[in-house]
């Protein structure tokens, strides 16, 4: 019986051990929707003989890490493309394949026709809950150390703005390894690249996410709107009594038009300002705006041309209109309720013509 027994034993380890993957890949969950283009891909290695994994992004984009004779995990930054993307793991041993796993994350976006909405199956996933988080807690804080380390301010750039108290090196947060791609791009949004990340990710919901309450400790309320204007303060009251109103900034979504880490766009935006109002009004794009209307076979520009009336600038529609509201018609740059003052910022009125 005990020889039986031992057997059986025997048999339940030789079946494990022979499932046993080489390597596991602890984050990203498998068929998790981003909202920002860079996710990290954590790896823990199971087999320490193992000498190198690869990583193919997308069937086209490759890249190798030579892995450590006694270090279990690895962290490495890859840039999401719209849509759908696969990533294939495969490790390696004496150039002999092991194991190979493959994952499918989907990169959304509200301004880019076609990718506002996740295929089926695919569902937001939080890493940071405490389950997750035991998961790295041997070798990192998983806590915010911000009170903790030193910090200077920093001086607002303009009077519609508070003054930051932020860390002399951003790179002490316990959030910067991890998150310090999300801050590569041309233009950082102060709080972020100042590693003010809870300043943001408050843990709470809003009206529109309520749906996600308890999902994430560092979730942050959509609308985001009372967060900007905990830092923007100078303008929530000139903003909020627009008699003419934006859509997104009248319901408090400022996050839809810009990019609250950082962006390859000036004002951190999500894209460049012609190519982003165009998204939503789309009927503006062929160029055919304003005196169209009501001059027959004339139309204006509304790029690719120099703005009169902001010399070194390109004409766009922010030149006549300002997406945050306006006392005028039309979102228009004017108090008025009619666009002739508009127009007279780069046309100037000609007195001898006759009436």
């Amino acid at each position: 019986m005990k020889k039986h027994l031992y057997s059986i034993f025997l048999c339940f380890l030789f079946v494990n051990f022979a499932n046993a993957k080489s390597f596991e890949i602890l984050n990203p969950i498998d068929k998790s929707v981003y909202d920002d283009k860079f996710a990290t891909l954590s790896l823990k290695i199971n087999d320490f003989s193992l000498q190198r994994v690869t990583i193919l992004l997308n069937n086209f984009r490759k890249f190798e890490v030579n892995l450590g004779k006694y270090r279990d995990v690895y962290c490495i930054s890859l840039d999401l493309r719209l849509g759908k993307n696969i990533i294939e793991v495969t490790s390696y041993k004496d150039n002999k394949k092991i194991d190979d796993q493959n994952i499918s994350l989907y990169l959304r976006s509200e301004i880019f026709e076609g990718y506002n909405e996740e295929p089926t199956g695919y569902k937001k996933q939080f890493f940071h809950t405490t389950k997750h988080e035991k998961l790295c807690s041997s070798c990192h804080n998983m806590e915010p150390d911000f009170k903790a380390l030193k910090t200077k301010v920093l001086k607002a750039s303009d009077i519609a703005s508070r003054d930051l108290n932020i860390l002399q090196n951003p790179e002490d947060s316990n959030c910067y390894t991890c998150h310090k791609k999300l801050t590569t791009r041309k233009n950082g949004h102060a709080p972020s690249v100042n590693f003010l990340c809870t300043e943001c990710h408050t843990g709470k919901t809003g009206e529109f996410n309520i749906d996600l309450k308890g999902k994430s400790k560092y979730i942050q309320p959509d609308p985001i709107m009372s967060r900007c204007f905990s830092c923007h303060e100078g303008i929530e009251k000139r903003w909020m009594s627009n008699k003419s109103e934006h859509g997104p900034l009248r319901t408090g979504r400022c996050n839809k038009c810009h990019n609250p880490h950082s962006s390859a766009n000036e004002f951190h935006l999500r894209k460049p300002i012609w190519k982003l109002c165009t998204t939503c009004h789309s009927e503006k794009a062929k160029g055919e705006h304003v005196i169209a209307s009501f001059v027959k076979g004339k139309t204006h520009p509304t790029r690719g041309r120099p703005d009169p009336a902001r010399p070194g600038r390109e004409l766009v529609c922010s030149g006549c209109h300002n997406p945050h509201g306006s006392n005028g018609i039309f979102l228009l740059r004017t108090e008025g309720q009619t666009a002739y003052s508009v127009c007279t910022r780069c046309h100037q009125y000609n007195s001898s013509v006759k009436k």
